[in-house]
């Protein structure tokens, strides 16, 4: 078993063998990927919440906005979700 120490008290090992380096790799690749365009729409959101004057609303700005707010709900419903499982099964 070979062992890397990538920060000051940090240590990861891993198994010799390729494909489970390559699994792994692949499963965080893929969280990265999620998380990352996540925070992009999270961003487009927000930029799109900013880039019109709140005067001037059109179509397109305003369904933006609905969005905004229904992705808000729906975080906070699913970290709400998330809690009250954590405290029925902890």
């Amino acid at each position: 078993m070979a062992i890397e120490t990538i920060a000051p008290g940090t240590v990861v090992s891993y198994s010799g063998n390729v494909l489970e380096r390559r699994q792994r790799a692949a499963a965080e690749f893929l969280a990265w990927a999620d998380r990352h365009a996540h925070d992009v729409l999270r961003q487009q959101a927000a930029h799109a919440q900013v880039e019109e004057h709140p005067d001037r609303l059109d179509q397109r700005s305003a369904l933006a906005q609905q969005q905004v707010c229904a992705r808000r709900r729906l975080h906070a419903k699913q970290l709400h979700d998330s809690a009250m499982a954590l405290l029925r099964h902890g």
